[in-house]
């Protein structure tokens, strides 16, 4: 099945602005992160190394696979593959504790994904969008050149959370103060952009809506369980396993929808399955640590007991 998907209402006038939200919310995530938080992954390599290889190589590998096998639009499978691509979002923790899950993991996770995201993201991005023909030939249609996409991507990823983590560590409660203020205010200003391409373009929205749900749904599970398999086979704690089946689970999409603005001009499929997983991974998150707290904290996947 072939569903042809136009471009999202998108002001070009507000790349500026646009390109500015996602500077600021990187920079958001960057104040919210101590250098602890990286010296203490040298205390838990093993867990470390599980969930960063299900999220930044197993997920997008498998995504690409999946989007070669369905018959769907190019824009949809490059969203797909976008969302893959990103690193874990910071309400992972948040989920994560509430799972009774290792807490300092998922932390740890975070501040390494948010770093390697820095490379892995454009890397992955445009290497396995290269993969498949159609998602290839969309780039080539929409003349976004993967090396500058690489670099601009990079920029704007690497600056923000070098700026972010300096002021973390040399001014703490300054950072503390602007991570509050970036937070509040990148978030209503992407939420804003989102509502208005939404309204602007409700026609297509809902005519995709069902197929997109359910792409979402099968997508988000697709996440979770490469999680909870990394979690397994690398014969890790309980906790530990329900700290990399939510990170893996919960991607940034915000950073998603975010890049589809700034660097692919909004395009339809792309901001809509971002859009999607932004909503839906809240709702599948919470429903996961729910279900995990009911396993408790005192039986183990396998042998390794990592202390939080």
């Amino acid at each position: 099945m072939v569903i042809e998907t136009g471009q999202v209402y998108y002001n070009a006038d507000s790349q500026w602005l646009l390109s500015l939200v996602l500077a600021s919310m990187i920079l958001g995530v960057a104040l919210d992160i101590n250098w602890r938080d990286f010296k203490a992954v040298a205390k838990m390599p093993k867990a470390i190394a599980a969930g960063l290889s299900a999220q930044f190589i197993a997920l997008p590998a498998i995504t690409t696979g999946l989007t070669v096998l369905l018959d769907l639009p190019a824009s949809i499978e490059l969203g797909m593959i976008l969302v893959a691509c990103c690193p874990g979002g910071a309400i992972s923790n948040f989920v994560t504790h509430l799972a009774h899950g290792n807490t300092a993991l998922s932390i740890s996770m975070t501040a390494m994904a948010s770093a390697l995201a820095i490379f892995m993201l454009p890397l992955n991005f445009v290497f396995w969008s290269a993969i498949n023909p159609e998602t290839a030939a969309m780039m080539k249609s929409i003349e976004v050149s993967g090396i500058s996409l690489f670099f601009n991507l990079f920029y704007v990823l690497a600056i923000p959370l070098f700026i972010g983590l300096t002021i973390k560590h040399k001014f703490p409660v300054l950072a503390q103060t602007l991570h509050k203020i970036l937070k509040a205010t990148s978030l209503f200003a992407l939420i804003a952009f989102i509502s208005i391409a939404l309204i602007k373009n409700q026609t297509a929205f809902m005519a995709h809506f069902q197929l997109i749900f359910i792409i979402v749904l099968a997508h988000n599970a697709l996440a979770l369980l490469l999680g909870f398999s990394a979690g397994k086979f690398s014969q890790l704690s309980i906790r530990d396993t329900k700290a990399i089946t939510i990170e893996v689970g919960m991607q940034n999409s915000s950073l998603a929808i975010a890049i589809v603005f700034t660097q692919f001009n909004g395009e339809a499929g792309m901001a809509l399955i971002s859009a999607f997983w932004g909503t839906w991974h809240i709702i599948s998150g919470l429903l996961i640590a729910i279900t995990f707290r009911r396993l408790g904290n005192n039986s183990n996947i396998g042998k390794q007991e990592v202390s939080s």
